[in-house]
């Protein structure tokens, strides 16, 4: 079995340093995975080549796999990245309606990019060839693929919330866009919440949805748990206080991740148990997105004076309950906040996974994960402490909760929680998808639309 992999995001970009071609890898559960599948199978990575240098390797070999780049302009860039996919969809299936933009413009040039992705895909895709599209960015392609190639097999995996149908209807978009996602011979999302809604707007939009629901699986994202509970002998646990206990956090700047709930809770725990003060510091770690972007710029703002208010009203000279980070971290910093940090505070409004919190299970020592039910990863990791991030209040106890845990349920609860994510690690989730796709005759490649007649 071969694949053509389609992603926005490459797995690495050609950047100019200093006049030299530098590259760089990106990282992130899904570049990681699809980057050891590429590694074991021969095929191609299709994905969008957005480095400074990318453009002088459009097509580029690497080991025993291809990476075909797709190279858009900087007109078609705002259009298809910054205000459809960004602007329009990103909000939509995060449930944030004030912040839906519908201009047509920016659906053309949404549209002609995942046409020249389709076209690239089909290049390269042959007999025995599994064509696996990624998420929201590219949610057109299955649909053009299927006109251009009536027999292949495409599989689309979606990482991100898949809203209520009637929710989903406010798109203009919406029956394009899902027609050419009831295209594909299998669709994957990471819980069964997810596949319950898109049956549901299927139902409400296209009709009966029983054809489909034997082609939609719930199939969540799995981490490298060798990775991540890999021990450095050169580890040591360097604490100024030891009776300090640390809270971390680590997000990108995003108004779906609840960035200044968490600083209010920070305020309403110490507001409650003044007790605590100087018992805790929480590492709030926040990584730039979107940096030219007014209301992120504002964000960005807001959240930080937040965080100066708190610190300023229960802070001294020698402590702050806050230590605020805007920055970047090497993945081997972040390794070792996630093994020496009692809590992760994981509490995003809504989350398609959120890998964090599966990353500091596998890391950890002897940490206490509270985590968002509104995250997807909330479905498989039951022994965190479950909490809602509207309520600020709730967040404050759990937090309460946690730094006065006993240590043998600390340790049970952690325990659980790598038993999961060891057991539903990324291989696991390659060898899931692959099972599904032979069960659904990937070597036939029939379309959907043949099977279901």
């Amino acid at each position: 079995m071969k694949y053509v992999v389609a992603t926005a995001r490459a797995p690495f970009s050609h950047e100019r340093v200093e006049g030299n071609d530098v590259v760089r890898q990106n990282v992130g559960g899904v570049a990681s995975s699809l980057r050891r599948l590429m590694l074991d199978r021969e095929g191609t990575w299709v994905c969008w080549g957005d480095g400074a240098l990318d453009s002088l390797h459009q097509e580029e070999k690497i080991d025993n796999y291809t990476v075909s780049r797709v190279i858009i302009g900087k007109h078609e860039k705002r259009g298809f990245y910054d205000d459809f996919s960004n602007g329009t969809l990103w909000p939509l299936f995060h449930y944030f309606r004030e912040k839906i933009k519908t201009e047509d413009f920016s659906f053309d040039s949404y549209l002609s990019v995942n046409r020249k992705f389709a076209e690239r895909i089909a290049k390269h895709v042959g007999n025995d060839t599994v064509i696996w599209v990624h998420d929201y960015q590219l949610s057109l392609v299955p649909g053009l693929l299927r006109r251009m190639l009536p027999e292949a097999f495409i599989l689309m995996t979606w990482h991100i919330p898949w809203v209520a149908g009637e929710f989903f209807s406010i798109l203009p978009q919406a029956k394009q866009i899902l027609q050419s996602l009831a295209s594909c011979n299998l669709i994957t999302f990471h819980t069964d919440i997810f596949v319950r809604n898109f049956l549901e707007t299927h139902e409400q939009m296209l009709g009966s949805s029983m054809a489909i629901k034997n082609r939609v699986a719930a199939i969540p994202l799995g981490i490298d748990n060798e990775y991540y509970s890999a021990q450095n002998p050169s580890d040591s646990r360097r604490r100024h206080n030891p009776q300090r206990k640390t809270i971390f956090s680590i997000d990108r700047l995003d108004y779906t991740k609840g960035l200044k709930n968490r600083v209010l809770a920070i305020e309403s725990l110490l507001s409650t148990h003044p007790e605590l003060r100087r018992k805790f510091n929480y590492v709030m770690l926040v990584t730039p997105s979107r940096t030219t972007v007014s209301d992120y710029v504002l964000m960005k703002r807001e959240l930080e004076m937040n965080i100066g208010r708190v610190n300023g009203k229960f802070g001294d000279l020698e402590w702050a309950p806050i230590i605020y980070m805007y920055r970047k971290v090497s993945d081997n910093v972040l390794k070792n906040h996630y093994r020496f940090s009692e809590i992760a505070f994981i509490t995003p409004l809504i989350d398609g996974l959120n890998l964090v919190a599966k990353e500091f299970a596998a890391a950890s020592d002897d940490g206490i994960l509270i985590l968002s039910k509104f995250a997807g990863a909330s479905a498989d990791l039951r022994s965190a402490i479950i909490v809602n991030p509207y309520d600020v209040t709730d967040m404050a106890e759990s937090l309460y909760i946690a730094l006065n845990m006993g240590q043998e349920e600390r340790k049970a609860r952690l325990a659980d929680l790598k038993a999961v994510v060891r057991r539903k690690n990324s291989s696991w989730w390659i060898a899931k998808i692959e099972k599904e796709i032979i069960k659904r005759g990937s070597g036939e490649l029939n379309s959907p639309e043949s099977k279901d007649n």
